[in-house]
């Protein structure tokens, strides 16, 4: 499990790891209607796949958490300390499995299909 890496050096760790294994999120939501107390939950998930480039310097020595650095990206500030939908970070995409929001933190399509089941139990209920 990654957090937020604590310094340059761990989020230059990370982005190695990421050349070599593909790194998944994992989020959840729960919808509760008050105040019936009815609830919905539900798990999303996303792997990332990134090219090897990741973590191969640039023709002037930079390797990509520098780049990001320069641009002032708030890399200590994401967990994994990356941000898939940054231009530089974009480049080194293979694929992903999954969901561009799951992967940011909340999987739009989740929600949708929450709100799909609660509603479903809220007529059961008759509530609606």
């Amino acid at each position: 499990i990654l957090e937020k890496p604590n310094s340059k050096i761990q989020a230059k760790d990370f982005c190695k790891q990421y050349a070599m294994k593909a790194p998944s999120t994992v989020g959840s939501c729960v919808i509760t209607h008050y105040p019936s107390g009815i609830q919905v939950s539900g798990v999303d998930s996303s792997t990332i796949y990134f090219k090897s480039s990741i973590a191969d310097p640039t023709e002037d020595g930079k390797d990509l958490v520098d780049q990001l650095i320069t641009e002032n990206a708030p890399i200590l500030d994401c967990a994994g300390g990356l941000m898939i939908e940054h231009p530089l970070v974009q480049k080194h995409l293979e694929r992903i499995d999954g969901t561009e929001d799951s992967v940011m933190g909340l999987s739009k399509e989740l929600v949708r299909k929450l709100l799909q089941e609660i509603r479903v139990k809220m007529i059961d209920a008759n509530l609606i």
